[in-house]
């Protein structure tokens, strides 16, 4: 709270960077002369809070493996700042003090855009988009990595077949991370389906609540999200069933029914920026990382994953960090029985931010609406 207190004075222009008071009675800078990252300064805008547990905890334990690799560095933070005009009032004022960087860290595509060119001595990030600009990049990881890995764990566990997958959105980050995740399912278990429903929200306890008692009572044995809120853990242990995670280990809102999740690493990432920043080599691209890179992980494996899966999971893990083996490679069919990626062919790495359109056979439902 009090992170967030100061920083959004800070953005409001009412105090400067490391003015606060640390209840150490001084207000002196800490001395960072000679230090790797001496006189960089850093601002992370988060949509929501840093307490959530998944996407904007991993994203802070980013910024904070940033500050332990590069001393010297000074980072601020500021929590639920909305995309769009709350966006770009804030990029601004970060820019406005000097800020070297800005990481935007949902999807600020237009934000960081609109803004940066009136802005080019401050470099801005934003994530999830594809367009650039001289002072503007955009970052994803590769979430078919680690939901493929998902995917294996839960095909081989479920004894219902049936797989309920609460979702915040439809969009092409979410659908590709369920997809991912089904091709793991049916790889193993080719009897099983996945159930996606859509909360419309990031966060919304009561209705990710009941998104996950209704899939439930619809059969599902294993309940796997991409939501921030403990609500899908708490109905995983009241009923009984299993739960997997999104990008964070969550196995402490429901230690019994854990299975696992793959992890976001977003540290090394932030690091390399900082350093092109101090070696003077920074650019505007579009950066996609994923198992080979190390920002894309796994989180400890719950008490009833079987070691043969687990084996199966670190070989898997393996040849997809090598290259040997694609999680978009085709032949793949969507639902309705449509080739979307031929024999031979993939989807290339530069496309898979604005991958998929379309369901993979093995999920119920569809887009529309």
């Amino acid at each position: 709270m009090r992170t967030r207190w100061l920083a959004t004075l800070l953005t409001l222009g009412l105090i400067a960077a490391g003015c606060g008071d640390d209840g150490g009675g001084t207000d002196e800078p800490p001395d960072t002369e000679g230090q790797a990252g001496e006189g960089i300064r850093v601002a992370f805008v988060y949509d929501g809070t840093i307490d959530d547990g998944g996407w904007n905890t991993s994203h802070d334990a980013g910024r904070q493996y940033l500050e332990q690799e590069l001393p010297g560095v000074e980072t601020v933070t500021i929590e639920e700042i909305a995309p769009g005009d709350q966006a770009r009032a804030t990029f601004e004022d970060f820019a406005t003090q000097g800020y070297d960087l800005v990481v935007g860290t949902t999807f600020y595509q237009d934000d960081v855009l609109a803004v940066g060119e009136d802005f080019p001595e401050t470099k801005f990030l934003a994530w999830g988009g594809w367009l650039t600009g001289e002072n503007v990049g955009q970052y994803s990881l590769a979430t078919e990595d680690g939901r493929y890995l998902d995917g294996l764990i839960a095909g081989s566990v479920t004894e219902a077949n049936t797989i309920g997958y609460p979702a915040g959105f439809p969009i092409e980050e979410v659908v590709r991370g369920i997809n991912a995740f089904t091709r793991g399912v049916r790889e193993v278990n080719s009897d099983a389906t996945v159930v996606p429903l859509y909360t419309n929200s990031w966060y919304d306890p009561p209705k990710e609540r009941q998104a996950s008692e209704s899939l439930v009572d619809a059969g599902a044995d294993i309940l796997v999200h991409e939501l921030n809120s403990p609500a899908v853990a708490s109905v995983a242990e009241k009923r009984g069933v299993w739960h997997m995670g999104y990008g964070w280990d969550q196995s402490a809102r429901a230690p019994e029914s854990w299975l696992g999740s793959f992890t976001f690493d977003w540290g090394p990432y932030y690091v390399s920026q900082v350093q092109t920043l101090i070696d003077g080599t920074w650019t505007g691209e579009v950066y996609y990382g994923g198992l080979a890179d190390g920002v894309v992980g796994l989180a400890p494996f719950g008490p009833d994953v079987p070691q043969n899966v687990i084996d199966l999971v670190e070989q898997r893990r393996q040849a997809i960090a090598s290259g040997q083996f694609d999680v978009l490679a085709g032949p793949i069919v969507d639902n309705t029985g449509k080739v979307v990626v031929a024999e031979g062919e993939t989807i290339p790495v530069a496309d898979r931010a604005a991958c998929c359109t379309w369901l993979i056979e093995g999920v119920e439902g569809s887009l529309e609406g």
